[in-house]
């Protein structure tokens, strides 16, 4: 059939439908899955190494806490009792001395006490009010001042691998379960100790492990805040998990063998003896010969590209010449442009002249010819009229004699 071929998620293809039952989807769908597997094992293991990096829980921290609060909870209330003190001691020595009067007054009085009392009690009030309304701003500025930055990208990454929904948290069962995934044949009680260092409420929040507050330019970052990359021996440690202490797992003693080969030597060896060239740089593994080469095939480009430039640079002179060459000629074409034009419009002014003079002359002539015309006209008639009369002169004696 027809070979069609377009681009799809991950998510996409994991998202099987009724359609995807056929032959030619089955190993996209297989490589799809595979390679699911491989990064949740790999991101999985990226929590796993946080959540080891990661500190206990400190007991210390809790109880002063609560001895924070308590302190500020006994203080209020020492406060309040001052107040209240302070106030029966004013009412009774107002009493003692408003006894000497009379009976009818202290009912005036009673009611007077009653109101003043009140007026205090909400001046008190007020004031606690705004002394609780000045240290929830304190608070606030406080949090305000705190920015976070993501200090580890590649585990916030894994975490929202996990977190769909991108809700900011996963659950403590979801990250038991993504840690048993992993392979390490690690106990429930292990990793429940391990997810219980970092969870609170039931909830990991991962921010709080990706995320660290920025310093603001007059303080100074503290060496706890700073944690350092953990070494290859020890990723390698952390992978094999409980593996050691199963039976039949002959693989870890040779792990450790190459361990201490690579202490050794650089150079890594295949099972047969021979060089790899293979080197371990924070804890990925790196071929020498494929970095020569790629580095070999970047000089050559480099060295093509060089000269390649070189041409350009010759193209570009070469233009450059050429165009100071046409600014020339156009400059002299424009100087005999302006010669022609005031040539142009001298002799424009000349024709114009001749123009009208020959207007003049034309309209002459024709006044000539006409008087001309006129003139003959009046000769011709006048020739006529006297040839006419001299026939008739002569006929005249001629018609006597015949008489």
């Amino acid at each position: 059939g027809k070979f069609d071929c377009s681009l799809m998620s991950l998510s996409v293809l994991l998202d099987y439908r009724p359609e995807d039952n056929k032959e030619h989807s089955f190993e996209v769908s297989l490589f799809a899955e595979l390679f699911n597997e491989m990064l949740m094992r790999d991101y999985g293991f990226e929590i796993y190494k946080a959540l080891m990096k990661a500190p206990e829980k400190k007991e210390e921290e809790k109880k002063e806490k609560r001895s924070a609060d308590d302190k500020s909870s006994k203080e209020a209330s020492s406060a309040k009792k001052k107040k209240t003190d302070e106030k029966e001691k004013q009412e009774s020595s107002k009493k003692d001395s408003k006894e000497s009067k009379d009976k009818d007054k202290k009912k005036d009085e009673d009611k007077k006490k009653d109101e003043d009392k009140k007026d205090q009690e909400k001046k008190d009030d007020e004031e606690e009010d705004e002394e609780e309304g000045k240290k929830d701003k304190d608070k606030d500025k406080k949090r305000e001042k705190k920015k976070y930055q993501t200090r580890e990208p590649a585990l916030l990454l894994a975490f929202t691998y996990f977190d769909q929904n991108h809700t900011g948290y996963l659950l403590d069962k979801d990250v038991e379960e993504i840690i048993h995934t992993i392979g390490l044949q690690l106990s429930r009680a292990q990793v429940k100790k391990l997810v219980q260092k970092v969870v609170t409420r039931d909830a990991l929040n991962y921010r709080k492990m990706t995320d660290k507050i920025v310093p603001t330019p007059g303080e100074k970052e503290e060496a706890a805040l700073e944690e350092k990359e953990l070494k290859v021996a020890d990723i390698v440690k952390l992978s094999k998990g409980n593996s050691e202490y199963l039976p039949g797992c002959s693989s870890i003693k040779s792990d450790s063998v190459d361990e201490k080969q690579e202490k050794k030597s650089p150079v890594a060896k295949d099972a047969e003896g021979a060089e790899s060239h293979m080197i371990t740089y924070k804890g990925a593994m790196i071929d020498l010969e494929s970095l020569m080469a790629q580095l070999e095939r970047s000089e050559k480009t480099r060295a093509e590209m060089e000269k390649q430039m070189i041409e350009v640079n010759k193209e570009k002179d070469q233009m450059k010449k050429s165009i100071d060459v046409k600014d020339e000629k156009s400059e002299k074409l424009s100087t005999e442009l302006k010669n022609l034009k005031q040539k142009l419009s001298v002799q424009e002014k000349i024709t114009t002249t001749s123009e009208s003079t020959s207007k003049r002359y034309l309209a002459a002539l024709m006044d000539s010819r006409d008087h001309l015309n006129a003139m003959l006209s009046t000769v011709t008639n006048a020739i006529g009229e006297k040839e006419t009369a001299a026939t008739d002169a002569k006929k005249e004696p001629e018609s006597n004699g015949n008489s």
